[in-house]
């Protein structure tokens, strides 16, 4: 067992759960008067002046714990270094203990209580004058009107100011929206109106922590117990469950402080300096009670650059993706996905490297979404010649397994204490972006180490699935694109990812099954839920399993993430063949056989899902007949300014509030969105979304419902007008290649940022603001409809009002379009008169240029997208 890893993992372990008391002490968990008056004697700050212990939720932290150990590995006895063990016959109160350390945060003695005590600090990213009251003279108020049983956590997101234009949040009361308290799902994630969440009283709000203490204690249960005998695999696993249980709770209700940041943000963002602290003292030989002076001093100790910020950034993402080759169509569901998920795995298994080789422990990476990650190391030599070493075998692999076609850029930033806190942390902010700007342009070091020229052998030819790769089997297939195939498919069968040493003694069967390609040394098995296959003990024990990573799909947006083992959002949604879809097999034009259920819907099923039966041939159920384009859609969007939303939109940014931020747009895209999808929208094909982008294909009609509900979901989520996303949809025949749909949707989506305060979709080559959509595309959409059908409007009146559009776009440049209105009004008059009974014709002509002419002066050039929506379905 590697001994400073594990290591690591204790001080990370001891810092992530320092605060478990404000969970146990808001769910008034039974404590005995003797047992609460020795841990506020031994782990609280006494207060002369006013004769009471401040902090109690330090005196529950002990508390806690003492009641959740039997359910982690040892604390206690045997290795459990660097905090000190105890044999039966000794005393409980070890000074040394892990529990001590995790507990007397705010009342530090030893060089390990101080460890995290700064890094608790560091992680509030409070001001000196600021830290002497809250650690001294703490204040019993927050400014919240509700106290720390019924305050719940406020949004971020709806602080967020980017111009001038509204006023910054400056009272608690100004706040109307928090998190329910709730373990995560891809319901709880949106926040709610305050008044409908927050308990009036007490009692009701003790019982809302109690429960979720109930749900957390049964939580960590189901890590398997096998596991806690390697640290490092066992620590992922309870960062999950400490994330899913409290990501909703308010770490700091006290002291005047905004309640925005959550006990876990908070948690994670203190085990993470924790352990790079410790690392640097215990690198430096100096990791001892000798150091305690000189952590106390803050002027001397906070300005020492002790961490080294580690980001990873991927790049060829899109080249990689969207590569080509003579039959990528013929597997383009598998090989999207397959290509889509790698990505994510590279930049796991990536970042799993670098954690490896640094030897720290999962919860040392802080950020990781869309191609990205940033790890808090010690800022020590051995350190940076890992780095190093690990820069140069993953671009060696990326060059020998991709030709260059994808790499990861490895940039590092030093860091003081200092650096976390006020002003200073913006400049870090800066830097950091600086710096992963520079990592990009700085791609696999082809003239330093990496040996960039290859001897490729072609003897079987190009790979027919991705030009760029020699194949290396009978079936025209290079080895990485046939386990992005095999991934597609497995994808929809799997539950869990084993990530293991490459020699490691796996069973290959049905239920489990290993890529061909190990990935930077690691060998990559797909295996099915712990019911089927187990929970693979035997491994733990060899050493040969490092990571197990749940990335199975809620089915709803209320079904629990949490399934014993760590999650990686890197899966996304992927329609099936369902049992109705055989019902309605008419609407699949020339397709003759349809696959299996369960088995994947290809593209070419997929365009034909907004085909509807015709009423008058319903009554012929052996050959109803379908109308309607067979098309699919493309949608690509990013959200809009997220630089200036990290670098400008906090007024008091910290660590913690970034990571939050992070984080939390992340799950909108890899948690609600495939949730979404599984309940109301099952024939997307997600091609990847993630960090704060989204690629999705589907059918014409329901892509652009997806759309807008994603739009208005992520309005609600954010609750913020300033923060929002653009979005380009394009149109296309069944047969392009999906690298030519990803060039149409990028172009789309770049007009659609081209738009007055972006915040605006694409469709049709099209622009409009996304407040345009609902009165234009469907409720102008749906009065055409109606209009159609009440006075049988033919086609061809309807398309000569595209002209007439176009015509009202330029009626201010063009002295000839202004005539759009007469033209308008001779049309529908002439069309009425012809087409209809007397009697109808007046009202009809009104009805028809009220809705249609004023729509036309609205929305001139935009009014042709509802009228191609209703062309599109009557094809």
């Amino acid at each position: 067992m590697n001994t400073l890893l594990s290591s690591s993992c204790r001080v990370a372990f001891a810092a992530l759960i320092h605060d478990l008391g404000k969970l146990a002490q808001r769910a008034k968990l039974p404590i005995s008067a003797d047992v609460l008056d020795a841990h506020k004697t031994l782990y609280c700050p006494f207060n002369q002046e006013k004769d009471y212990h401040s902090h109690l939720h330090a005196a529950y932290t002990g508390f806690a714990v003492d009641l959740i150990e039997r359910y982690l590995p040892d604390l206690i006895k045997n290795d459990v270094t660097p905090f000190k063990s105890r044999s039966i016959t000794e005393s409980s109160n070890i000074t040394d203990s892990l529990i001590n350390a995790a507990s007397a945060h705010h009342k530090p003695d030893t060089f390990l209580q101080w460890i995290i005590a700064t890094a608790d600090r560091v992680a509030s990213g409070f001001e000196r004058d600021e830290f002497e009251k809250y650690y001294n003279l703490e204040n019993s108020t927050s400014k919240s009107d509700k106290n720390h049983y019924q305050a719940r956590l406020l949004t971020l997101f709806e602080a967020i100011r980017l111009g001038e234009n509204r006023p910054k949040l400056e009272a608690h009361a100004e706040y109307k929206y928090a998190y329910p308290l709730a373990p995560l799902n891809a319901k709880q994630i949106f926040p709610a109106e305050r008044k409908d969440i927050e308990p009036t009283n007490d009692s009701d709000a003790q019982a809302e922590y109690l429960a979720l203490w109930e749900q957390f204690v049964e939580g960590i249960k189901a890590i398997p117990e096998s596991h806690k005998q390697r640290w490092e695999l066992w620590l992922d696993h309870f960062d999950t469950a400490y994330q899913c249980f409290t990501s909703n709770i308010p770490s700091a209700t006290a002291f005047g402080v905004t309640l925005d940041v959550s006990l876990y943000d908070h948690s994670k963002t203190t085990a993470v300096l924790a352990t790079a602290l410790w690392r640097w003292f215990e690198e430096q030989g100096k990791a001892d009670n000798s150091q305690v002076t000189y952590l106390q001093n803050r002027e001397a100790s906070w300005n020492d650059n002790k961490f080294l910020l580690i980001q990873g950034d991927f790049f060829g993402i899109q080249d990689f993706i969207f590569s080509g080759g003579s039959e990528t169509n013929k597997q383009a569901a598998k090989l999207l996905r397959g290509r889509s998920f790698q990505v994510s795995l590279f930049t796991e298994l990536a970042a799993l490297k670098i954690l490896q080789a640094c030897q720290l422990p999962a919860t040392s990476q802080i950020m990781n979404a869309a191609g990205k990650f940033l790890i808090v190391a010690p800022n020590t030599e051995a350190v940076r010649q890992a780095i190093e070493t690990t820069r140069e075998e993953l671009n060696q692999w990326a060059v020998e397994h991709t030709y260059g076609l994808i790499g990861i850029g490895i940039a590092t930033t030093e860091a003081c204490c200092n650096d976390f806190i006020g002003k200073k942390f913006e400049a870090l902010q800066t830097t950091l972006f600086q710096q992963l700007e520079v990592a990009k342009l700085q791609r696999l070091d082809l003239t330093d180490s990496t040996a960039s020229i290859q001897e490729v052998n072609y003897h079987n030819g190009v790979c027919r699935f991705n030009h760029y790769f020699p194949a290396t089997d009978e079936k025209g297939q290079s080895t990485i694109s046939a386990d992005q195939i095999k991934i597609g498919e497995l994808l929809t069968k799997k539950d869990r990812l084993l990530i293991c040493n490459e020699n490691s003694e796996i069973y290959q069967g049905n239920k489990t099954q290993t890529l061909s390609l190990p990935i930077f040394g690691y060998r990559v098995v797909f295996t099915d839920n712990e019911e089927i296959t187990g929970k693979f003990g035997e491994l733990v024990a060899k050493n040969q399993l490092y990571r197990v990573w749940d990335f199975s799909l809620p089915q709803s947006t209320q079904h629990s993430i949490w399934n014993g083992y760590a999650r990686r959002y890197i899966n996304a949604y992927i329609p099936l063949f369902k049992e109705n879809d055989y019902y309605n097999s008419y609407k699949y034009k020339n397709i003759e056989e349809i696959p299996e259920q369960g088995k994947i819907k290809t593209l070419d099923f997929i365009a034909c899902e907004d085909r509807i039966a015709c009423e008058d041939s319903l009554s012929d159920q052996s050959s109803p007949k379908f109308i309607g384009q067979t098309a699919l859609m493309t949608l690509k969007g990013d959200v809009d300014n997220l630089g200036t939303i990290f670098q400008k939109g906090l007024e008091n940014p910290s660590f913690a509030k970034i990571a939050s931020l992070s984080r939390q747009m992340n799950q909108f895209f890899s948690l609600w969105l495939p949730a979404y999808c599984a309940e109301s929208s099952q024939d997307m094909y997600t091609v990847f979304a993630g960090g704060d982008d989204f690629f999705l294909i589907g059918s014409w009609k329901q892509t652009q419902h997806l759309a807008y509900a994603m739009q208005q979901k992520f309005a609600a989520y954010v609750v913020n007008p300033e923060i929002h996303f653009s979005s380009g949809l394009t149109m296309t025949k069944v047969g392009h290649s999906v690298p030519h749909l990803g060039e149409l949707a990028e172009e789309a989506l770049e007009k659609a940022k081209k738009f007055a305060g972006k915040n605006a979709v694409t469709i049709y080559n099209r622009t409009i603001g996304w407040g345009e959509w609902q009165p234009l595309v469907k409720e102008l959409g749906d009065e055409i409809e109606r209009l159609a059908q009440t006075y049988h409007i033919s086609t061809s009146y309807l398309y000569s009002l595209i002209r007439l559009s176009e015509q009202a776009e330029k009626e201010d440049k063009d002295l000839e379009a202004t005539l759009w209105r007469s033209r308008f009004y001779y049309r529908t008059a002439r069309y009425v008169t012809d087409k209809l009974a007397k009697e109808e014709r007046s009202q009809a002509l009104n009805d028809i240029a009220t809705s249609l002419g004023e729509g036309i002066a609205n929305y001139k050039i935009n009014f042709a997208i509802p009228l191609f929506n209703y062309f599109y379905q009557k094809r």
